[in-house]
């Protein structure tokens, strides 16, 4: 049996033409992968963090409206006082 070089030659460079193409596929394919895996952890990152923010600004506001009712009651119990020192100075001015 005879065997043509040329049908040989041109058979292993199909063969090699397409086992490069597999390898260039296979290698665009794990990028692509990579990129999405990169891509969808950094939006869930920029999701916990602006979770995080909405959180901590929650927790300020709750802590102002606090600090803001302690000194409404700070204000309240002063305006008090100052009811009973003036109702102690209009009774001794009476009593004069």
């Amino acid at each position: 049996m005879k065997i043509d070089v040329s049908l040989g030659g041109f058979l292993l460079a199909c063969i090699g033409s397409v086992s490069g193409w597999i390898a260039w596929w296979i290698g665009k394919r794990q990028q692509t992968i990579q990129k999405a895996v990169a891509s969808a952890e950094k939006a869930l990152n920029e999701k916990r963090d602006f979770e995080h923010l909405l959180r901590n600004q929650a927790e300020i506001s709750k802590n102002i409206a606090y600090g803001f009712k302690d000194l409404e009651e700070q204000i309240a119990d002063q305006n008090n006082e100052l009811r009973e020192i003036k109702a102690w100075l209009i009774r001794g001015k009476v009593s004069e």
